[in-house]
């Protein structure tokens, strides 16, 4: 007997156990899509007079606009970043795109030495996690990093 053979059967003689085995088919694939947001990721960051991405996680702080990405099999994020002086002085809103998730809200913040961009994701119209992508002036140097945090969190932090 074949696998749809199978389900079938059981879908016909146990309808419940059938439900159950759809939700719980459902439930794994919703894991599997939320955990694959941070698989094979990378952070990186382009300079506005720089002809090339570059596969690092820092850059010198130099006068100029930067893109800080986060890319991943199943999540893209970018956002700029003006800097001058060694400080920020703007931080605009970037381009994203998600698979298997939506998008439900984005913004960006930014201080002189601190730049978030933060994006909400729904999985199936369930909260999911946010996720910043975010940059610190220390120094001369410009770091990038990426932070995910699953909606419990975020009210432990807020």
């Amino acid at each position: 007997m074949n696998v749809p053979a199978v389900l079938q059967s059981i879908r016909s003689k146990h309808p419940v156990a059938y439900l159950a085995l759809y939700l719980f088919a459902g439930w794994v694939l919703l894991v599997i899509i939320t955990h694959a947001i941070a698989f094979g990721a990378e952070l990186l960051v382009a300079g506005s007079d720089q002809p090339v991405v570059k596969w690092e996680t820092t850059d010198e702080c130099a006068d100029g606009t930067r893109t800080i990405y986060y890319n991943s099999p199943s999540l893209y994020q970018e956002f700029k970043v003006k800097i001058k002086d060694s400080k920020i002085v703007d931080a605009e809103l970037g381009d994203y795109s998600a698979i298997g998730a939506s998008v439900s809200s984005e913004q960006v913040e930014h201080t002189d030495s601190h730049a978030t961009y933060r994006i909400d994701l729904s999985i199936l119209g369930r909260p999911s996690r946010a996720c910043l992508l975010e940059c610190d002036i220390r120094g001369t140097t410009l770091h990038m990093s990426e932070i995910q945090m699953r909606p419990e969190e975020e009210s432990l932090m807020g």
